[in-house]
């Protein structure tokens, strides 16, 4: 019984391992534009370092358990996932839109709320 547990865990780690490592070397996320988006907020640092950091045929499982690591939440369809940074009375928020052809949208957009944001 532990050795077939032992192989189940194996293969799963392996199942994981050529994830991670085609995306050892690439560019991080940059999270760092926080409340700094014009429009859409689709034209963004945040935007292309998606694009960059998950170019080349990752597959949409690989990109949803990278995001994950990097603390987002994915919808149960797998269709996008979110990260949200409250700064005071704005949140932050990142998200990565996953097509099923492996297409990606990413915006970062701040979301104020109260009398306090128009103090900003």
């Amino acid at each position: 019984m532990h050795r077939l547990a032992a192989t189940a865990l194996f293969l799963a780690l392996a199942a994981a391992a050529p994830a991670s490592a085609q995306l050892e070397g690439r560019p991080a996320l940059d999270l760092s534009e926080t409340g700094k988006t014009t429009g859409t907020g689709a034209d963004t640092a945040f935007a292309r370092s998606v694009a960059t950091r998950y170019a080349g045929g990752i597959s949409a499982d690989s990109i949803r358990a990278d995001l994950a690591a990097q603390g987002f939440d994915c919808a149960a369809d797998g269709t996008y996932c979110t990260r949200a940074v409250m700064v005071g009375p704005c949140a932050d928020g990142w998200t990565v839109d996953i097509g099923e052809d492996g297409a990606l949208g990413s915006t970062l957009q701040r979301v104020c709320m109260g009398a306090a944001a128009d103090d900003e």
